[in-house]
């Protein structure tokens, strides 16, 4: 709906989600800054706003048509409000909240039971909560029809869980899971050094050793005498269980950015400006890890303009290419159709689905892209190859693609 509305003003689609992510990351900053009454113009508020300001992740998300940032967003908001015990404020961003990123509402199952023990005014929440859901829920219900969202909200839950959506019930690697999720984090969140990453990657974390050290120390003292820190943390762990079952951490870095924001916050503790002999030195320190980070996240928002390797193949196929017939999974071939691609498709995703294939339709020249090569170069001859890539740092869902031309033989 804000989208809308942006869109309707300035007609320019780009420009309306990187406003939404520009307001978006200004509020953030605004309401951490409520939750923990901390000044702008104090060391660890110029600390945490820069933090967020260059965060890598932060910023590519707010520039792409995803509602991951402005659900942080909100879901901050609503912590700020159940915190200080206003229900009404804190049920209708709570109901907002799961109209724009369904997935963080175990952020908010600590902070809701907190505003309901805590608050004599409780029974206003369910009634703002239900006001907040209906902003997005009735228009949904009146654009869609009743009957036609039920269903395509649980096909949509049921795939989410059994099929498509990365959880543990179809990626049930724990090693993988625990892996890469410790390496979004580092990595896609803060910018942090991992194999075939830059050496600035690595003078950055170098850097973050003090920080991480200092702030853990600076958040367990203030852990155990601040009540929100406390809920703040629990929430965490809750929301952490939660993406490590139920949400695709394998192929979308961005389920961590609750966390990585929570992880700002600890670098920026481990500011201590009490010491007056040490603040030039600090102040000399933060410089150089600003800009480090500063030139890290440039280089990715940079990337992030260029086309992601999907894209590349959509390009190439559009302009080199008449009609052929094209094999691959069924969401490539699904993104193809749907993004103008002329062809006839095959939908492949192992070797059992040979049998299914019609070997009329591989008469002339076909293409498969995918990494099914060994299914097919038995009895075809390639006669053009490619691989197709982008930063996997910018955007981690399929950032190396095969592409290959098969010229049949027979």
């Amino acid at each position: 709906m804000i989208a809308n509305i942006i869109y309707y003003i300035i007609n320019n689609l780009g420009m309306t989600f990187s406003l939404i992510g520009g307001i978006s990351t200004f509020l953030i900053i605004v309401y951490t800054f409520k939750i923990f009454k901390i000044k702008l113009e104090s060391p660890l508020g110029i600390t945490l706003c820069v933090s967020i300001f260059l965060n890598p992740m932060m910023w590519i998300l707010s520039n792409r048509y995803m509602p991951d940032l402005m659900g942080l967003c909100i879901f901050i908001i609503a912590f700020y409000y159940l915190m200080i015990k206003d229900p009404l404020k804190g049920g209708f961003f709570t109901g907002i909240l799961f109209g724009t990123r369904l997935s963080f509402f175990p952020l908010l199952l600590l902070p809701s039971f907190y505003l309901i023990i805590k608050s004599k005014k409780n029974k206003y929440y369910l009634f703002s909560l239900i006001m907040g859901i209906s902003i997005w829920l009735l228009p949904m219900i009146w654009l869609t029809g009743f009957e036609n969202l039920i269903n395509v909200a649980s096909k949509h839950t049921i795939g989410h869980f059994n099929e498509y959506g990365g959880t543990i019930i179809t990626e049930s690697n724990w090693v993988n899971r625990m892996k890469l999720f410790f390496h979004t984090i580092w990595s896609d969140g803060l910018g942090g050094f991992w194999f075939e990453r830059s050496k600035l990657t690595l003078l950055l974390s170098i850097l973050y050793i003090p920080l991480l050290i200092f702030g853990t120390k600076a958040f367990l003292r203030l852990i155990r005498k601040n009540e929100k820190v406390k809920i703040l943390f629990y929430s965490i762990i809750i929301y952490i269980i939660w993406i490590l079952l139920f949400q695709n951490i394998i192929y979308k870095s961005r389920h961590v950015l609750p966390i990585v924001y929570f992880i700002i916050l600890i670098l920026s503790l481990g500011i201590n400006f009490k010491n007056k002999r040490h603040r030039k030195k600090i102040s000399s320190y933060l410089i150089v890890v600003f800009t480090t980070l500063g030139l890290i996240t440039i280089n990715l928002v940079s990337q992030h303009k260029n086309h992601t390797a999907i894209s590349q193949i959509k390009e190439f196929l559009i302009t080199n290419h008449s009609m052929k017939t094209i094999v691959s999974i069924p969401l490539v071939n699904y993104y193809l159709k749907f993004n103008g691609v002329k062809a006839n498709f095959i939908n492949i995703e192992n070797e059992s689905d040979l049998s299914n294939i019609n070997e009329s339709e591989l008469n002339n020249n076909f293409i498969v892209i995918g990494n099914f090569k060994y299914y097919f170069d038995n009895r075809y001859k390639i006669f053009y190859e490619r691989l197709f890539y982008h930063n996997p740092y910018v955007n981690r869902m399929w950032s190396e693609i095969e592409f290959y031309e098969f010229k049949n033989e027979e």
